[in-house]
């Protein structure tokens, strides 16, 4: 019987997550939708749908490579692949379908970010079983589907085509197209359609077939991953593969160019926990639309602002409007939360200030 894989990608910092989040404590490994570090809740996942005798491959970079084994240990057994430097999705995702078909022959891979909330798990694992018998029987490369709830500009869009069946009440399409992150006039028109649903970034594929798209539309990508699979995904195998693979997201590199994408809509909740500004939509909000998370925070008057405490200090804030204020040890962010979509720009400026006070704007 074919395996099923699963394959986390915990990549990347999180620096939407200042100050919380830093290259030495990335978001992966913060505690933001539970009591359980996001890794720790994406690895759950992994479990719940992989074959027996399978371990979860997990793909990271070097930075978070140790703390990542800390974290998942006594957990479960897993492998791991250390990316020495980042090359978005597409190389991440060529080089997981090579390990694992090396290690497994042509297996269903199942491609779970790290940084997602998912509830229930049931649910999620209703709808992978949904998604892998498309992949199996039809081999189709499957994306998950999840219906917006509100007019999101961050995130990108799938255009659904034909209804192509169901799994009782899980609904399986072809995709149309993908649309990137819309502005904020086409994000509403998006949300009101019934066709348009947004893209969870979690796919399901064998590998036979994602290797084949990979060959059909990013050749040079494929002749990387054959040289790293001749050479048994040695250390050094995969840190030639880095130093020569273009920086290509799945999406743009291969989803949107096949032809055979398949979309499950899963009956989940499913939020991208990408900035603070899923704060409020994991802890929700009181009548005047403030969320505060943590510990010794005195508000009082304060209307659609977030509050996040993660430091041994009283935190008082009072009258503030639609501002985000993060406290931890040894810094704070105040921010009003127009601006935070642009936090990582603000941080590339204070890293080239060598002193306080600094205005580079």
């Amino acid at each position: 019987m074919i395996k099923t894989v699963p394959v986390i990608l915990a990549g990347g910092i999180g620096e939407r997550f200042w100050p919380l989040s830093r290259s030495s404590r990335p978001k992966q490994l913060l505690a933001l939708a539970s009591r359980r570090t996001m890794i720790e809740e994406a690895f759950a996942r992994a479990c719940s749908v992989q074959s027996h005798g399978i371990k979860p491959l997990l793909m990271t970079g070097k930075r978070i490579a140790a703390p990542a084994r800390r974290a998942l240990a006594g957990k479960g057994r897993f492998d791991m692949i250390v990316e020495p430097a980042g090359r978005n999705t597409a190389p991440a995702v060529a080089l997981a379908a090579g390990w694992v078909q090396k290690h497994y022959g042509d297996a269903i891979m199942v491609v779970l970010p790290a940084d997602h909330r998912i509830q229930p798990p049931r649910a999620f694992a209703d709808a992978v079983r949904c998604a892998r018998h498309l992949a199996r029987e039809r081999e189709r490369l499957v994306v998950f589907g999840v219906r917006p709830t509100r007019p999101e500009t961050g995130y990108g869009y799938l255009h659904l085509g034909r209804k192509t069946g169901s799994c009782g009440s899980i609904a399986q399409h072809d995709v149309r197209r993908f649309i990137e992150k819309p502005d904020a006039a086409h994000a509403v028109t998006l949300c009101r359609s019934a066709s348009h649903l947004w893209n969870s970034g979690m796919f399901v594929w064998k590998t036979s077939v994602i290797l084949h798209e990979i060959r059909s539309h990013l050749p040079a990508l494929f002749s990387l991953v054959r040289q790293a699979s001749r050479s048994g995904f040695s250390p050094k195998a995969i840190r030639r593969f880095y130093a020569a693979a273009q920086s290509v997201s799945v999406d743009y590199g291969i989803m949107e160019r096949s032809r055979r994408v398949s979309a499950v809509i899963g009956t989940f909740s499913w939020d991208d926990v990408g900035s603070w500004e899923s704060i409020p939509r994991l802890y929700g909000g009181g009548a005047t639309g403030t969320t505060a998370a943590g510990s010794r925070i005195f508000e009082v008057g304060c209307r659609d602002t977030i509050i996040v405490n993660r430091s041994p200090h009283a935190l008082a804030v009072i009258g503030c409007s639609d501002t985000a204020i993060v406290a931890t040890d040894d810094a704070v962010l105040v921010c009003a939360r127009a601006q935070l979509p642009h936090l990582k720009r603000y941080l590339a400026a204070m890293k080239k200030c060598r002193r306080f006070p600094c205005r580079l704007f």
